[in-house]
């Protein structure tokens, strides 16, 4: 691409507005479902967010999906109903049982050699040595259900997958703050 010497720094500017202006633009994405419905499958038989949390609204232990759904309807369609699951870090669950025999089950959210922070499903943090801990194990798989295509009818999850589509940020067309050289 040429470096474009003749351009004046206002028209510079104004050209990269342009560009990013499309590059949101370019992101559309074809959506076959009913965003208003996908909300309430979301906050109600879905269960969503029991675990996530969309612009304030919902749980904590899933991932925040306000600004997460970047992908197309349908690829956020398939993620919802794929049944193996890696969870990321910050994710992984475990069942702790302590020295007295108590036993703790939730999130992993931090670890070193000598503890571990762990979050249950309540809200509450335990934070444990692990020298005083009887067992420690990491359990396998994700806390996000792997039967979401028995639990939604197909409609259901295009509803769902639409809503998650809608309330991404890479779906809003950028805003720009005018800067006092450019002109209409």
């Amino acid at each position: 691409m040429p470096a474009f010497h003749s351009l004046t720094e206002k028209q510079v500017r104004a050209l990269i507005g342009y560009l990013r202006f499309l590059q949101g633009r370019a992101g559309a994405f074809t959506i076959s479902g009913d965003a208003k419905r996908g909300r309430e499958i979301f906050f109600g038989k879905g269960e969503c967010s029991t675990c996530h949390t969309i612009s304030g609204q919902g749980g904590f232990l899933g991932p925040d999906l306000t600004n997460h759904a970047t992908a197309s309807a349908e690829a956020i369609r398939e993620e919802i109903i794929r049944a193996a699951r890696v969870p990321a870090a910050g994710y992984r669950t475990a069942v702790l049982t302590t020295a007295n025999g108590d036993r703790v089950e939730g999130l992993v959210r931090n670890e070193d050699n000598f503890s571990v922070q762990l979050q249950t499903k309540d809200g509450n943090f335990h934070l444990l040595k692990k020298a005083e801990l009887r067992s420690f194990e990491y359990q396998d798989g994700s806390l996000m259900p792997g039967n979401y295509r028995e639990l939604l009818s197909e409609a259901e999850l295009n509803d769902l997958a639409s809503y998650l589509v809608t309330t991404s940020g890479a779906n809003k067309p950028p805003t720009y703050r005018k800067h006092e050289d450019d002109t209409e």
